[in-house]
């Protein structure tokens, strides 16, 4: 699904249609901070409660809400002519700075989530670097987690997303030791606001059988004030080396510096190995649907509100919401 559009300013890459970005897949990491389980499931989107180092994998909330620490993709709010009609304003921002606060409850002995994260980013011409903290508690305990990363302009029809974030193991595990994500969008010749997307995550945990790798492709398209899209996630966990999919979709509708509204849905398979005294293979199948709506308060800070649900067939039905301050200076 599309993330929620700020009003940071875009890297500025112009030339053949290819829309300079708003964070799309840069998010995976990130909102993997706030257990925000959207880009790729086993990496992001929602990892799943921390079970002796298993390795969560495949579930398509965490492939495609992540682009929450580190990055895997981020919501790309093309500033072009023929895509969105963004509003820039006169004197562009270079600090993009957003805090969010989120709260989750999830069913069948599964509890409260709560988390909250703070990031910033420095917008240049061909690269944008960033950097966030995030911390969350459940039932079990609480985890903090950093990142950083940066968006590259390659050329002036293509640019990537690379970044690598870090949970400290301080008694709770809640997210990978170590997590990389690298994503390149690329605009389709003679495809007036098409964009050819592709990312990479690989998730290291302590114990160096945990974790995986997840592979993502899918499009991208700005159409009037419209930008849609949709990715495959393939994950293979490391442990078990059994491979399994997922998929979201979503789309966001408005015009940047006043407001936007979107949302996404998605569904997949979980598999992976939880990694105890007797090891044994663990399969579920999730699906969420999620909500947002952003509005600019002025020219330079806004508000995001979110609202997700997730079904985890069988386990637990979870339902979250998030609240973003956004302020470019």
């Amino acid at each position: 699904m599309i993330r929620p559009v700020s009003s940071m300013r875009q890297p500025q890459g112009g030339g053949r249609n290819v829309p300079p970005v708003t964070w799309r897949q840069a998010q995976a990491s990130i909102d993997c901070i706030s257990g925000d389980p959207r880009w790729v499931l086993a990496s992001s989107r929602i990892p799943v409660p921390s079970v002796l180092r298993r390795v969560p994998f495949a579930s398509l909330r965490t492939v495609a809400f992540v682009t929450l620490l580190v990055l895997a993709p981020v919501v790309a709010a093309a500033q072009s002519s023929d895509s969105a009609r963004l509003v820039t304003p006169t004197t562009p921002a270079r600090w993009h700075l957003q805090a969010t606060s989120f709260y989750s409850d999830a069913d069948n002995g599964f509890g409260v989530w709560r988390g909250n994260d703070v990031r910033l980013l420095y917008s240049a011409k061909w690269l944008s670097p960033f950097v966030s903290a995030g911390t969350q508690s459940r039932p079990e305990g609480g985890q903090e987690v950093f990142g950083v990363g940066s968006y590259v302009v390659l050329t002036p029809w293509m640019y990537a997303i690379v970044g690598m974030g870090s949970a400290p193991n301080r008694g709770t595990v809640l997210f990978p030791k170590l997590r990389s994500d690298a994503s390149l969008f690329v605009a389709m010749p003679k495809a007036k606001g098409l964009l050819l997307t592709t990312g990479l995550t690989d998730l290291r945990y302590e114990d160096p059988r945990a974790g995986g790798t997840i592979v993502s492709v899918g499009p991208m398209l700005y159409r009037g004030r419209g930008i849609y899209n949709a990715s495959v996630f393939f994950n293979r966990d490391r442990a078990s080396g059994v491979r399994s999919m997922s998929w979201q979709s979503g789309g966001q509708w408005g015009t940047q510096g006043r407001f936007w509204v979107g949302g996404g849905v998605g569904s997949g398979n979980e598999a992976y190995r939880v990694l105890a005294a007797t090891p044994f293979d663990a399969r579920f199948r999730s699906q969420f649907v999620s909500l947002f709506g952003s509005k600019w308060i002025n020219s330079r800070s806004g508000l995001t509100l979110r609202l997700d649900y997730e079904r985890k067939v069988q386990v637990f039905h979870r339902r979250a919401a998030g609240l973003t301050y956004f302020v470019d200076f």
